[in-house]
């Protein structure tokens, strides 16, 4: 046993040591390359030619005009297939508009024309505008988050009043970033990628030799192989280290190999996406909470409220998850302030389970606490899996949610220990 527990020590320490030593050397060249990815330009209705620039709908079966350059898709695929489409738009560039129902076409159509040439789309329709009553302080903000967030090569901004004022605080904001339509996609470091892969193998290693497993999807799928074995390191990352700050250095060094080991051209401009994002978030939080309660399954009565409670919850914080989350109006208001202030919004899981993650001394509740409280970690995790977004803003924004989740935890200390005391 003696020897085993050496062993994964050893282990986590070669883990620490390789991360630092990697991401020290590799990430100044992705910062490098994140920052020549958030060049955009601007795109107005009248550019829109109908033979040179081309808004193409897939629900239609019109062609394709042939001496169309640069065709922007948009529309439910109906009449279309990725293959037969790819063809047709090879040496053309394709546009990709976000939170379209031609969005998952167009990026199977970008990746089977591999010629690169492709860009992303962020608009914000008319209907929807006067819909979501948006102001010009709110499309401000929908915009700036595109280009910041997501890297969006490409701003369309339809003929509404705001539209002058919109370019003009865009182009001020991001000053130096607008160049002539249409701005290229993020270029793919040249770094090995498979070079990160190594951190995550020993730390899973440490915790089990067993989720080497992983391995075998590997023939099959690299993205999944990638996903697995990243999504088992979020485990290991929880459970090798014993000091809180060791978990949270973890999660923070896996987090970063994650997006580094997909600096690829497809991932970084969003035509491919990490997967097992909805796993990363609930295997750590759920496993905590169903041993939790196993482990004190002769009282299962007095748990059996919270486990009818943690359904409901549970799938509102997998809802609450991604770009695609309902949000109130007050809300919208409050993140669109927030990120006037921070450049960044900080998570909110974060900031509310942080404080659950330092505390302790729940007694027979320390399970819930504990489950409770991994969810700012593997929140944490989620903001890299979005490789799209600059890492240095993953990085910021994860330091603003540790930092201030850490502040309301020692605001709770006090006032618990006051309050307690007191009585």
């Amino acid at each position: 046993m003696k020897k085993f527990t050496n062993l994964r020590n050893s282990l986590f320490l070669i883990f620490l040591v390789s991360s630092v030593v990697l991401i020290v050397f590799f990430l100044p060249e992705r910062v490098a390359y994140d920052r020549k990815g958030m060049e955009f330009s601007f795109l107005f209705d009248d550019m829109i030619d109908g033979k040179r620039v081309v808004l193409f709908d897939l629900s239609s079966r019109k062609d394709l005009p042939p001496e169309a350059e640069i065709v922007i898709l948009k529309g439910e695929p109906l009449f279309w297939e990725p293959q037969e489409l790819a063809e047709k738009l090879k040496g053309k560039w394709l546009g990709i508009v976000e939170f379209d129902p031609s969005y998952d076409f167009a990026r199977k159509v970008a990746l089977l024309k591999k010629d690169g040439l492709f860009f992303r789309v962020h608009t914000v329709k008319p209907e929807e505008i006067e819909k979501l009553n948006l102001d010009e302080e709110a499309l401000f903000h929908r915009y700036k988050r595109a280009v910041l967030e997501r890297s969006v090569e490409v701003l369309w901004i339809r003929d509404i009043d705001e539209k002058e004022l919109l370019v003009q605080r865009l182009s001020s904001y991001f000053k130096g970033k607008v160049v002539p339509f249409p701005a290229p996609p993020e270029s793919e470091p040249p770094f090995p990628k498979w070079i990160f892969l190594i951190p995550p193998i020993l730390m899973i290693t440490s915790l089990n030799p067993l989720l080497l497993s992983v391995v075998f999807v590997l023939p099959f799928s690299r993205e999944w192989f990638v996903s697995l074995l990243f999504v088992s390191g979020t485990l290991a990352a929880y459970f090798v280290p014993k000091k809180k700050w060791l978990k949270v250095l973890s999660f923070l060094l896996l987090s970063i190999s994650l997006s580094l080991s997909l600096s690829d051209l497809y991932h970084l401009n969003g035509i491919l996406d990490f997967r097992g994002v909805k796993l990363s978030l609930v295997l750590l939080p759920g496993l905590l909470f169903l041993s939790g309660l196993w482990k004190n399954r002769r009282n299962w009565k007095k748990y059996l409220p919270l486990l009818f409670l943690a359904i409901p919850v549970g799938f509102y914080y997998l809802m609450r998850s991604g770009n695609s989350g309902w949000v109130l109006e007050v809300e919208r208001k409050f993140r669109d302030w927030l990120e006037s202030v921070l450049m960044v919004r900080p998570r909110f899981k974060e900031i509310v389970c942080y404080p659950f993650f330092w505390l302790e001394g729940f007694r027979e509740y320390d399970f819930l606490r504990e489950s409770f409280g991994s969810v700012a970690l593997v929140s944490m995790f989620n903001t890299f899996c979005h490789v799209k977004t600059p890492l240095v803003v993953s990085i910021y924004r994860s330091a603003l949610g540790l930092a201030i989740g850490y502040a309301v935890f020692l605001f709770l200390k006090v006032f618990l220990n006051r309050f307690l005391t007191s009585k």
